[in-house]
């Protein structure tokens, strides 16, 4: 079974905004991913460049009609975090671009952004073969730390309702050492 995982990318990545000042804030309402992204560059929100160790952990997944046996299967990861890392360069760390947030750009928009003062509460709907998502993500980050919570609610796989919920957390962890699992995009 694969799972819609378009929004978490462009998700992830716009949550792991780091080294932002108290004083900044950016909020957005009925935009594009790309005019969040300048709205974050322009207001000089940055990224801490370089490795970033991210867990991911599934709290709850409920699928229309899933069969029994995908159903242990989930049951079994529920909890479980996965751990990956990823390299963010200087570049990409000061003028992060539409590119940087996946070609989630095309598919999705920002109902609502509001970040700063370490904290993150935003909602995205996004367009997939399957039909709208909708995404919230509520979190607080710090210069080298986020932690979110992402709930998502729309169609799965075969156009059927399905509803998700993941914690997500990382952290800056040094410089890159070249062994990460991505290059451009989110911490994590």
């Amino acid at each position: 079974m694969r799972l819609p995982l378009l929004p978490l990318l462009a998700l992830s990545t716009a949550l792991a905004l780091a080294g932002c000042g108290s004083e900044k804030t950016v909020t957005a309402s009925n935009e594009s991913v790309s005019n969040v992204a300048k709205k974050v560059a322009d207001a000089g929100l940055k990224f801490n460049p370089g490795r970033w160790e991210s867990t991911m952990k599934f709290v709850k997944l409920e699928m229309e009609g899933m069969p029994p046996e995908a159903q242990a299967m989930m049951a079994k990861m529920m909890g479980k975090g996965r751990t990956f890392a990823s390299c963010l360069t200087r570049e990409e760390a000061e003028k992060p671009d539409a590119k940087f947030f996946g070609q989630a750009d095309e598919r999705c928009k920002y109902d609502s952004f509001a970040m700063g003062g370490g904290k993150i509460d935003a909602k995205m709907t996004c367009k997939s073969e399957h039909g709208a998502q909708t995404m919230t993500m509520v979190g607080a980050y710090t210069p080298d730390t986020y932690q979110m919570t992402m709930s998502i609610n729309g169609k799965g796989p075969e156009g059927k309702a399905m509803s998700m919920q993941m914690e997500m957390s990382a952290k800056h962890n040094g410089e890159c050492t070249g062994k990460e699992e991505g290059k451009a995009g989110a911490p994590g």
